[in-house]
């Protein structure tokens, strides 16, 4: 069995943004000559996340707005009075969302649903963003 590693280099412009990442992962798969096996897609970043969704823009936006609904940056989260920052929410909506997704690979290709895309989600940008990549397979 081959393991294979990689990152990907993300820059977000907005406070909050939908990057699709799915290019970038086959990119990696490609590299890896992993014929059969799966995918890791990993974010160690606290206040981002990794998803599948449809690859729509208006969703994209919906996603947002439903989180900005339930999870909205709050003057009486303690975090937000620490010496840590401001963005508690940043760190509310990544722990619900995720930070990572598990793919299959077939015949070197991801394996991913006819609409689907894989996601990194920007919830205290614009930052520079770290995304792990783990190929396992033969």
């Amino acid at each position: 069995m081959k393991v294979f590693s990689s990152t990907i280099r993300l820059n977000s412009k907005e406070k909050t943004e939908e990057l699709r990442i799915t290019d970038q992962v086959e990119a990696v798969i490609m590299q890896s000559g992993v014929e059969e096996g799966s995918v890791l897609v990993f974010t160690g970043h606290t206040t981002a996340s990794i998803h599948l969704n449809n690859a729509d823009h208006e969703l994209e936006k919906d996603f947002h707005d439903f989180l900005n609904e339930r999870i909205p940056n709050k003057p009486s989260y303690k975090h937000n009075k620490g010496e840590y920052g401001r963005n508690a929410d940043a760190h509310l909506k990544a722990v619900i969302v995720g930070n990572s997704v598990t793919v299959p690979i077939t015949r070197g290709r991801i394996a991913l649903g006819q609409w689907q895309m894989i996601y990194f989600s920007e919830f205290d940008g614009p930052r520079s963003r770290l995304v792990s990549v783990k190929v396992t397979g033969n």
